[in-house]
């Protein structure tokens, strides 16, 4: 296993940021998560990101595109990377590189698990590279001549010198940048009509290494949610709402800093979790939804071992007029192991 490292620098925030947004990228995943447990099978996926960065302010008063970031470029990026994934291994290994790394500075390569072409978390960490990549290869332009491999060692602050010394330099840091990645796989979990959500924040960082500063791509924190897990069962309190079971759907939200031990546990469980979920709650009898949100909440944490979740129960029948009705509540392991 790789060692962590314990000098992460912060940047200082830039006065003015610009964001760049791509919204529902269609991509064809080599192999992610399948709801028949297929390893290495071809997957949908609608990703969605914004990329963050200290403003080039003389794009606009220059009117000039190439003093910014090219979002086309970007969505090249993104896809090429993919592509190539595809054809890193049959084995379905893929190796992220070692600047990636998790909230406690430990390579993030060491959290996935098992087949990790079977991890969403490495999509995700795979475009936010493509964003760092596309980042540093427009903020230090062709005129430094250096290589993006060269450019994550070289001195951050030779760099910001360079730019202020020449009057056409972007003026694009290369010490900031943060991302935001959405991705969702709608065919990932059988009884999850909504599918499984993955929400990554990643930010750049410095590290003295070795008599010389580094970049790093940190994974600051990350979100996991099963959407619309379906079951039906009896709830309500009304004489008419115990003759029929209806259909209630139930979404699961896990959130935490990045590359922690929880984001493994929920990997590990969500397939087997939700069917468990679905399959119990058709047996159960409840009067309140907070019965059954608590119901769902002790499942998931007592008998799947996460740590906390936060679970969304609706009923669609409800009400003639409202599309539908429900409650959500967080609910902790220790806050069962009290009870």
């Amino acid at each position: 296993m790789s060692q962590s490292t314990s000098s992460i620098q912060t940047a200082p925030q830039p006065s003015t940021i610009d964001t760049i947004q791509l919204r529902d990228i269609q991509i064809h995943l080599p192999r992610a998560p399948d709801a028949w447990h297929r390893p290495g099978t071809t997957q949908p996926c609608s990703a969605s990101l914004r990329l963050s960065y200290s403003s080039s302010i003389a794009a606009a008063e220059a009117d000039d595109v190439s003093r910014t970031i090219d979002y086309g470029k970007l969505f090249r990026r993104i896809t090429q990377s993919m592509r190539k994934m595809n054809k890193t291994s049959k084995l379905y290994e893929y190796t992220l590189e070692n600047y990636i790394m998790g909230a406690d500075e430990k390579p993030l390569q060491d959290t996935l698990r098992g087949e990790t072409g079977q991890d969403v978390r490495l999509f995700a960490a795979i475009m936010a590279e493509s964003c760092l990549e596309i980042l540093v290869e427009c903020a230090v332009s062709a005129r430094f001549h250096f290589s993006f491999s060269s450019v994550l060692y070289v001195s951050i602050d030779y760099v910001n010198e360079r730019q202020k010394a020449s009057p056409q330099s972007t003026a694009i840091r290369t010490d900031y940048g943060e991302f935001e990645l959405r991705l969702h796989l709608p065919k990932a979990i059988l009884r999850a009509a909504g599918g499984l959500w993955h929400r990554g924040v990643f930010v750049m960082r410095a590290i003295q290494e070795q008599g010389r500063t580094a970049r790093r791509l940190i994974l600051l924190e990350e979100e996991f949610e099963i959407r619309e897990i379906r079951s039906f069962c009896i709830l309500g309190v009304n004489p008419w709402e115990k003759l029929e079971k209806q259909a209630v759907n139930i979404s699961l939200k896990f959130k935490g800093p990045g590359g922690h031990k929880w984001g493994s546990t929920v990997v590990d469980t969500y397939q087997a979790m939700s069917r468990d979920v679905a399959e119990r709650v058709e047996k159960t009898s409840f009067q309140s939804v907070e019965a059954l949100a608590s119901f769902v909440a002790r499942i998931v944490t007592m008998d799947h071992g996460n740590d906390k979740v936060t679970v969304l129960v609706e009923k669609h029948s409800a009400l003639a007029f409202v599309g539908g009705s429900g409650l959500d509540i967080t609910r902790s392991r220790a806050f069962y192991l009290k009870t």
